[in-house]
């Protein structure tokens, strides 16, 4: 059973999902919740100590998902799908406005995210590319390191509104476009077979 706190973050990440940061107020997020702001600021100090718990809450909550499917998933190809398939649910859930608010007006809580989650994700792909490299799913002759490197610079590209205007590029379309350059880079002929024969609907190949 969620307590108040856990209540409070639930709520002020789904408005901050849905319509931003910067435009959420602390009334609004009262208002969803249906208590007072006395209430709420009895758990929190103030809208940025609100916004850098939430922070670490999803940082957290998403690295334990991305484990449990990592552990969960029967292979290489089908681990790197699964994983593409919880972030796109999250994309799908988000405005685009969201990280440029971070980045623009929270900006030590994006370097946090950048620093440590975008590490993990880092972390995450090499262990991904080793595994594929170990079960012949993906080529043998590629850095690993190198490749887990550029994997987190393209996503650090996508969600560049000066690359990528929100006006003109779907966020959704993006990542799809990313995560089967990604994968048509490093399999194998044997890992590419699969790769059409499992997962060519959710690639639209």
């Amino acid at each position: 059973m969620m307590n108040i706190k856990d209540t409070l973050f639930k709520a002020a990440f789904e408005l901050f999902l849905k319509y931003g940061i910067k435009s959420v107020s602390m009334d609004d997020i009262s208002r969803k919740l249906g208590v007072s702001k006395k209430t709420i600021y009895a758990c929190v100090e103030n809208k940025e100590s609100l916004i850098s718990d939430i922070v670490d809450n999803h940082i957290a909550t998403d690295e334990l998902e991305i484990i449990k499917i990592t552990n969960n998933s029967i292979d290489a190809i089908d681990e790197m799908v699964n994983i593409s398939q919880h972030v796109l649910t999250f994309l799908c859930d988000m405005t685009p406005s969201l990280v440029f608010d971070l980045k623009k007006y929270h900006p030590e809580l994006w370097n946090k995210i950048e620093k440590q989650h975008f590490k993990f994700i880092e972390h995450t792909i090499y262990n991904n590319l080793v595994r594929g490299q170990q079960e012949g799913m993906y080529r043998t002759n590629f850095d690993a390191k190198i490749v887990s490197k550029l994997y987190v610079a393209k996503s650090n590209c996508i969600v560049d509104t000066d690359n990528f205007p929100i006006a003109t590029y779907n966020r959704v379309t993006l990542f799809k476009e990313m995560i089967s350059y990604h994968l048509h880079g490093v399999v194998s002929p044997e890992g590419f077979q699969l790769f059409q024969q499992k997962h060519k609907t959710f690639f639209n190949l």
